[in-house]
């Protein structure tokens, strides 16, 4: 009866040290979620220069929001006659865990005509961050395509 309880303790043993010594999983946070993106007057993905963009977004979070951001990058494949980009960030959804995101903003004077990546982040409370991508078109006023 020992010689079975020694092999049966030893492999126990084997398997709790090689257990404990195993590095933690990364916890499995929950990610915001941003849905119903409108993006530009009428959702055309169309910014005018001095003049009034449209953001509207549905937000859940993971937990709770930190913050919600956008950024107007520009694109290192697309040519512009000089540097231009933008940000903003409201913090006024802090500590909600969702929310429809309902912004007018101007696109300022002295941005830039071309194509630009428009960047909405989401940053969680537990940490995680959410963005979603879409290309916009900026035009000076009297460069806006005209429908047929």
């Amino acid at each position: 009866m020992k010689s079975i309880n020694k092999p049966i303790l030893f492999f126990l043993s084997f398997m709790f040290i090689l257990s404990s010594c195993q590095e933690d999983a990364e916890p499995n946070l929950p990610s915001p979620t941003i849905d119903n993106l409108e993006i530009g007057l009428n959702n055309d993905e169309i910014g005018v220069i001095g003049e009034d963009f449209h953001l509207n977004a549905d937000i859940l979070a993971g937990e709770l929001i930190e913050q919600v951001q956008i950024q107007i990058n520009p694109i290192d494949e697309e040519s512009y006659d000089a540097y231009w980009a933008f940000e903003l960030t409201w913090e006024e959804y802090k500590g909600v865990r969702n929310t429809n995101v309902h912004k007018h903003f101007d696109i300022p004077e002295d941005a830039v005509e071309g194509v630009y990546d428009f960047l909405i982040i989401v940053t969680d409370q537990n940490g995680t961050i959410t963005e979603e991508k879409r290309s916009i078109t900026i035009y000076k006023e009297e460069n806006l395509p005209t429908a047929p």
